[in-house]
């Protein structure tokens, strides 16, 4: 019995506190409701903004959950020798936290939505939150993709995929159609990575029950 088989209760029940902690957005519609209407989530982080210390907290909290969950994990996977796809898939939930974390943490000044923000070439900081978010969404997406090729019937996996094709495909019609459509494509694609954060370990184990039946 692998480890992660005989500590999946235990594993998803952290993977599931990580992804709820990750998916704090919904609380900005109560305590910033003016950010949370007008701006992207993010927002609800920026200095001086009302309670930006409990979605800060979230992100970091959720984000240490995942490095140490998974570190862990690919530790014991490691010693075991199991597929090495699996392990940097392990290690892009890793880097997936570690670029939140810095994302969170960094100050951010301006809340683009409800005042005028400089542009990325004169708010470096600005530039910089852009970078790493972009590195962690990246990475989360990496790990998505080798677990669907190391299991391409997992119906699960597929609803994943397509789940950021609806995404790609609302954000570029947010981009293109005239008038303000709201912020709602971010808030969609948090839910679904906090979602995909929460079933990784449920899904590892299934990749590798699969390989234990096929040799």
């Amino acid at each position: 019995m692998s480890f992660i088989k005989s500590h999946l209760k235990s594993l998803s029940l952290l993977s599931v506190i990580a992804g709820l902690l990750y998916n704090s957005w919904p609380l900005g519609h109560w305590l910033n409701p003016v950010v949370s209407k007008t701006s992207l989530a993010s927002g609800l982080e920026a200095v001086h903004q009302p309670y930006n210390w409990v979605f800060i907290g979230g992100d970091v909290l959720s984000s240490l959950i995942v490095i140490i969950l998974y570190l862990f994990i690919w530790h014991k996977l490691r010693d075991a020798k199991s597929d090495r796809s699996i392990n940097i898939a392990l290690i892009c939930m890793v880097l997936f936290g570690i670029g939140t974390i810095v994302d969170a943490l960094l100050p951010l000044k301006c809340v683009q939505g409800i005042e005028t923000c400089p542009s990325f070439t004169h708010d470096y900081l600005l530039l910089t939150h852009g970078i790493f978010s972009i590195l962690a969404s990246t990475f989360l997406f990496i790990s998505l993709l080798i677990l669907w090729f190391r299991d391409r019937h997992n119906p699960l996996i597929d609803i994943f995929l397509f789940g950021y094709v609806v995404f790609g495909a609302v954000s570029l019609a947010e981009a293109v159609l005239p008038g303000k459509n709201g912020n709602w494509s971010q808030d969609y694609y948090i839910s679904l990575c906090s979602v995909w954060i929460a079933v990784v370990p449920y899904l590892v184990n299934q990749v590798l029950t699969l390989d234990s039946r096929s040799k």
